[in-house]
């Protein structure tokens, strides 16, 4: 590992709300004595740009990156501070935008109207990184999020405002590197999706199936997820977590009526009052939190 420099390379894709994000890395950075350059710095005027961010990122002692929505451009300049060995520090927008290939590795979800606390965080990480490198190289945090359980979560477009609410439940888990939550909204165009998929049911710990009548006439769902979900259930002992989000066959249902619901099926999500429904999701994340205890 070259000698540290007071250097942090930021890269991230240029919309709208990117100033903004750019100012708080800024700010974060200069908490731990660092600068900060990204690509239109005017220290890279005029020069070939892409020799010139290699050449920036080898000399950097931290990498930042933000994920949202897998850039092109950041996913390649993640990809050259990995093959330089740098640490790496990835932000995004919310957790529903982090690239698939990132899931369950910790990245930091910003709020640009509330950025204390994200500051202070991504300060202290910076200067963590700086001392001690090793830690942060994403090779290094890949191979730790093989090891962690893995949560997949089965449900319905139709019923995406539940998967919402219930992701926000289970992000202090994966933030915290004790879980790897896969969940679809995470594959990006060009993924091998059915490939991944399948390795992600393979590699399930937890399945919580988010069950609707929607659900339940996905010929995708009940021919390609339930079948290995439940024969995981049979033969590695796969916790099934059912939470009912509007009435249907569930009780009914010969494969399976023999899961205990977090919720009884009579008394959907739909049917419950926003304190109810937000009480069922808790339970949610509780029973993950029990099947980690238990492995």
């Amino acid at each position: 590992m070259a000698k540290p420099t007071n250097l942090v390379y930021f890269t991230q894709s240029y919309d709208e709300s990117s100033d903004s994000v750019f100012r708080l890395v800024l700010e974060a950075a200069a908490a731990a004595n660092l600068i900060v350059m990204r690509s239109d710095s005017e220290a890279l005027a005029g020069l070939d740009i892409i020799q010139s961010i290699e050449s920036v990122i080898q000399k950097a002692s931290v990498v930042v990156a933000d994920v949202s929505h897998g850039n092109p451009s950041v996913m390649y300049e993640v990809g050259l501070a990995q093959a330089h060995n740098k640490p790496l520090l990835l932000l995004a927008s919310n957790s529903r935008s982090i690239p698939f290939d990132l899931a369950g590795t910790r990245v930091f979800i910003y709020n640009t109207e509330k950025p204390g606390e994200f500051v202070r965080e991504l300060s202290k990480s910076i200067a963590d990184a700086v001392a001690n490198p090793d830690a942060f190289l994403l090779g290094r945090v890949v191979a730790e999020r093989e090891k962690n359980p893995s949560v997949f979560i089965s449900y319905s477009h139709s019923d995406k405002d539940y998967l919402d609410r219930l992701l926000v439940h289970l992000r202090p888990l994966e933030r915290d590197g004790l879980i790897e939550l896969w969940v679809d909204t995470r594959l990006r165009a060009g993924d091998r999706w059915r490939k991944e998929i399948e390795r992600a049911l393979e590699r399930a710990t937890v399945a919580i199936l988010l069950v609707s009548a929607d659900f339940l006439a996905s010929d995708f769902i009940t021919e390609n997820e339930l079948p290995p979900l439940l024969k995981s259930a049979e033969g590695r002992g796969t916790r099934i977590v059912p939470l009912i989000v509007k009435p249907c066959r569930f009780a009914r249902d010969a494969n399976l009526r023999h899961f205990q619901a977090v919720n009884d099926p009579k008394h959907s999500l739909v049917l419950l009052s926003d304190g109810e429904q937000e009480s069922l999701y808790d339970q949610v994340a509780a029973e993950v939190e029990r099947a980690l205890r238990r492995n």
